[in-house]
């Protein structure tokens, strides 16, 4: 009873990861199989709900800022960039030795 359990813990774990850290074919693959795992055996609110957690990945094209999420062209709006100066470091490290 142990090893059973112990092997669906570690089964999953590697599943997690999988889906998290594969590249994107693998991870594509993996939701594919599993959308047809969970409607053959009839989990079909599990097929959608897998199914609709990725599809907002997947809207966005395949070339790198087509969904304009990243935008390394700058600051999106209403975002604040601060950059700090050399001399204001050296302010704040002179403080810290007192």
């Amino acid at each position: 009873m142990q090893e059973s359990i112990v092997a669906l813990i570690v089964a999953y774990a590697a599943w997690v990861v999988a889906r998290r850290y594969a590249p994107k074919p693998v991870r594509q693959w993996i939701r594919a199989w599993t959308v047809r795992v969970a409607t053959r055996l009839g989990w079909t609110r599990i097929a959608a709900m897998v199914d609709v957690s990725d599809s907002g990945a997947s809207s966005c094209a395949d070339a790198c800022g087509a969904c304009g999420s990243c935008d390394s062209g700058g600051a999106k709006p209403g975002v604040k960039q601060s950059a700090i100066t050399p001399e204001a470091l050296k302010q704040t490290i002179k403080r810290f030795k007192r």
